[in-house]
């Protein structure tokens, strides 16, 4: 019962973290269109640093319970997480060593960041994918939660 309820919530965490590392992958490649309007709608708060450290450090929370639930319940497969972990080091790199977010507009400095960042949040989500899909597909073959 107990193991069951654990399939099922990092399942859904799989699946969340997904959905959140594509929406981060959308919010990455719009957000120079989408500065212009931010603060005519009141929606300023999207781009503050803080905003975006705090997805990030949620997404590594649900990835460590996901990951390591489907690696040691379920598949024995560490790609998913090498994809995950590969995605999260460009995200970081974009945000630490190339964005400069002591400034709103976009400097030609930072079409880098706008370039690796959104391939970072799909390679997120590509390993949260693969891990839900690993852990359903050998959840039916080999155990019985």
């Amino acid at each position: 019962m107990i193991k069951s309820f654990k399939h099922n919530l990092a399942l859904k965490l799989d699946s969340i973290g997904f959905i959140a590392s594509t929406l981060c992958a959308i919010h990455c490649a719009a957000m120079p269109f989408i500065f212009i309007f931010l603060s005519m709608y009141g929606f300023q708060f999207i781009a503050n640093p803080f905003v975006e450290i705090f997805f990030i450090t949620t997404s590594v929370f649900i990835g460590i319970y996901t990951f390591r639930h489907g690696y040691f319940n379920h598949h024995k497969k560490l790609y998913p997480f090498l994809i995950f972990i590969i995605g999260l080091a460009i995200i970081l790199t974009g945000h630490y060593f190339i964005k400069d977010h002591s400034h709103t507009e976009i400097h030609s400095d930072e079409i880098i960041f706008l370039i690796i960042t959104p391939v970072g949040a799909f390679l997120i989500a590509l390993g949260h994918f693969l891990n839900r899909k690993l852990s359903k597909s050998f959840k039916t073959k080999i155990c019985s939660c």
